[in-house]
């Protein structure tokens, strides 16, 4: 019996260390994105948006932005539009999302017909959510970022839903509202919306952010064009 019995922590100790390498970072559940929206705070978030007063932004600067971020290019020369850093939005950190009621996840796989840049794009993001991921600035440059994106409404404000920013600075404003499907393809007529230009970005690392205040968009992924561009060591 005390044989019996010692081997019950063992056993334990084996099944947690199985459900620990299962992860991936494009799985994510209703109950965890629910767990997470829940612990945050008022708005569902431990960060400090741009946008809210300075005193509260003085008073959570510890708490600002605190996800970890994947960092998804690395800035080393100018790229045009043509031939821009690419960053796939199903690799973003989703760690701060809420998923919408009826989806089972936040990444969808098209069908061939409605191509997407790595084959999958981010749905089903509810607000409030945050997405993000980062950025390796190898010099100093100025960042022009695009977003391809898609929605069913014709009439969807992306400004009114959606604010996009590097760091901590003021979110972009497109003005852009015009979305919608066609005949044959509702969900993933895909747009590419210039998003706004950071000047003067300096050397290090940087984190774009997106946050969702009301509807969101399909998201299939951001360009990042690059000018101005002087390397570190010759600045």
């Amino acid at each position: 019996m005390k044989k019996s019995l010692m081997k019950i922590p063992f056993l334990m100790m084996s099944l947690l260390l199985i459900a620990s390498c299962g992860e991936t970072k494009n799985s994510v559940s209703s109950s965890s994105v629910q767990e997470n929206s829940s612990s945050k705070g008022d708005d569902g978030f431990s960060f400090v948006h741009p946008d809210q007063s300075s005193e509260a932004s003085s008073s959570s600067s510890s708490t600002s932005h605190e996800l970890v971020a994947y960092e998804l290019a690395v800035i080393t020369e100018n790229r045009t539009i043509e031939n821009p850093y690419l960053v796939e939005a199903e690799d973003c950190d989703t760690s701060n999302c809420t998923l919408q009621a009826g989806c089972s996840d936040f990444f969808e796989q098209p069908e061939a017909k409605y191509p997407t840049s790595g084959g999958e794009c981010l749905a089903c993001i509810d607000a409030p959510s945050l997405i993000a991921f980062k950025i390796n600035v190898k010099g100093t440059c100025d960042l022009t970022f695009y977003t391809v994106s898609a929605k069913y409404e014709s009439n969807y404000s992306l400004d009114s839903n959606v604010q996009y920013y590097l760091d901590e600075n003021t979110p972009f404003v497109t003005d852009f509202a015009s979305f919608g499907g066609t005949d044959t393809n509702q969900w993933y007529n895909w747009k590419e919306v210039e998003l706004g230009t950071n000047t003067g970005v300096t050397a290090g690392m940087h984190q774009f952010n997106i946050k969702v205040n009301g509807q969101f968009c399909n998201t299939d992924c951001f360009k990042i064009v690059v000018s101005n561009f002087v390397a570190a060591e010759a600045a």
